[in-house]
């Protein structure tokens, strides 16, 4: 959408043949236009346009709409709406030149202020950054043209009035004057947030961090926001539906060692407006938990999240529980945590995150838990206690579950016989563990120790799921079986029983109408 230019829509007479279809149209009611206007528009969903053609149909339909609004201006009062409900930054991080093109876009809505009324989502590629610990990774990256200062990083004074006059409008702090002396894009996103009264969809990519420094970005959009007594940002985004973080798209062969996310706890404060209800956040990893108070940066108002994706996340585990006790009406909570050596949090598992999310247990449809948590139950006095697995527990009170994904050791909390007779607390048998509406279980890293558990399930699917209908094993270790106790010409002959065992489990789920993948 670069080659756009949103500033140049000044209505001039038209003397092609197409003037008398103009005219025509002008002819047809507000209500028809708009209708003809819309199919036009583009949507959220086509920022994600990965071919060619899919990009450029989104172009033309986008050129199509400032055709429209150059024809009368009854037709620009139903065509320009549209034409700024949904805009899309381009990646500057990798095509530093395509970061005019939203200039050109925020300098236009500011010397005409009306269009920010129209502005409902607004996704940011991923932008520059300069902070001093990435001077050396760009000067030596072969990606370095990503990253390097370029001719227009600093403001030209004009920009620079005009920004800064705005930004008193928007009560803007000293954290974003001083990005907007360094020359920081973020300075720009930051103002534009900020005028823009109904965002109901705010998306993003992130751009390239040092994993060495194991520091987040020196300024990050969402804390130049910052709270004051004549702004409020849950008053000013009072329409925000969903927040989405993504991951870069990285290309083949890059060094992952020399990348890294951002904190996640500048995203927190969103979670408590009154209308979000898609809190979607890829990989953020700033190394170790924040040195900050654990305690969650918000009121204690009930959160109204429907969606909590964090995939994968180094939130702070104290921060997630007290999202999770907040949130009554989650229906789909995706879970996948970074492997922290260095930041074990005792008390903290599989059997917990259940508990904080009994708020839930009415409206919960989806649950992915597609991560082991085992190192996160580690303490400095008992370094053992990292290899200790804690299952989840009963899931009967999901009255609403359908959809769940998890680990062998997170239903459980054992890989082996062995393991299990050292619990101190048995895992319940999944007809006692599983809710009656599931529909769809999904077991990763599986081991054979699991066939007598699904046996009992076969036994008792019928009786107690009757909406069961489908059965997904991934990653089965035939070779993760307690024989250490049998002679060794005996152990062969167990496993392989085993696995005689799985294939009639096979037929028998079959049979009893339920999809098999294996």
């Amino acid at each position: 959408c670069q080659n756009l230019s949103f500033s140049d829509l000044e209505l001039r007479p038209d003397t092609s043949p197409a003037s008398i279809t103009h005219k025509m149209l002008d002819r047809l009611p507000n209500e028809i236009l708009h209708l003809v206007c819309r199919e036009l528009a583009t949507t959220p969903d086509l920022i994600h346009a990965i071919k060619a053609q899919e990009r450029k149909e989104h172009l033309d339909q986008w050129n199509a709409l400032a055709r429209l609004c150059k024809v009368s201006r009854q037709m620009r009062h139903v065509a320009e709406p549209l034409l700024y409900q949904n805009y899309a930054k381009p990646d500057s991080a990798s095509n530093p030149v395509a970061h005019y093109s939203f200039r050109k876009y925020l300098t236009t809505v500011l010397k005409r202020p009306e269009l920010l009324q129209y502005v409902r989502s607004f996704y940011i590629g991923s932008w520059r950054q300069y902070a001093d610990d990435l001077s050396q990774f760009a000067a030596e990256s072969r990606f370095a043209a990503c990253t390097a200062r370029v001719c227009d990083t600093h403001f030209s004074p004009e920009l620079h009035g005009l920004y800064d006059r705005y930004a008193k409008t928007a009560i803007l702090g000293e954290a974003w004057k001083e990005a907007l002396d360094a020359g920081e894009e973020v300075a720009e996103i930051a103002l534009l947030m900020s005028l823009t009264p109904n965002l109901e969809r705010i998306e993003f990519s992130m751009p390239w961090l040092d994993l060495q420094s194991d520091t987040a970005p020196q300024f990050f959009w969402p804390n130049l926001l910052v709270e004051s007594e004549e702004w409020n940002p849950s008053s000013h985004f009072h329409r925000l539906e969903a927040v989405t973080a993504h991951k870069r798209n990285m290309e083949p062969g890059f060094n992952w060692d020399v990348v890294a996310g951002y904190e996640i706890d500048s995203l927190l404060p969103f979670i408590g407006l009154p209308k979000l209800r898609i809190f979607w956040v890829e990989d953020d990893d700033t190394g170790q938990y924040p040195t900050r108070l654990e305690r969650y940066p918000l009121n204690n108002q009930e959160s109204h999240l429907s969606d909590l994706v964090l995939i994968p996340s180094s939130i702070h585990p104290a921060k997630l529980l007290q999202i999770l006790k907040r949130c009554t009406k989650l229906e789909a909570f995706y879970a996948d945590f970074r492997e922290e050596q260095d930041n074990f949090v005792p008390n903290f598992s599989w059997d917990t995150i259940a508990q904080a999310l009994s708020g839930s247990q009415s409206t919960l449809k989806e649950l992915d838990l597609s991560c082991d948590l085992r190192s996160q139950l580690a303490t400095e006095a008992d370094t053992e206690a990292e290899f200790t697995c804690i299952s989840i527990g009963s899931l009967r009170k999901f009255t609403s579950l359908e959809t769940l994904h998890v680990l062998q050791t997170t239903l459980l909390g054992f890989e082996n016989m062995a393991d299990e007779v050292e619990l101190a607390v048995p895992a319940l048998p999944f007809d006692e563990m599983l809710p009656s509406s599931l529909r769809s279980l999904k077991i990763d890293m599986c081991t054979l120790t699991i066939v007598p558990y699904l046996e009992r399930l076969l036994v008792k699917v019928e009786e107690k799921f009757p909406d069961f209908g489908e059965l997904q094993l991934s990653e089965i270790d035939y070779r993760e079986l307690d024989v250490e106790g049998y002679p060794l010409d005996q152990r062969e002959a167990l496993i392989e029983g085993m696995k005689v065992r799985l294939e009639r489990l096979k037929e028998g789920f079959i049979q009893a109408g339920i999809k098999w993948i294996q």
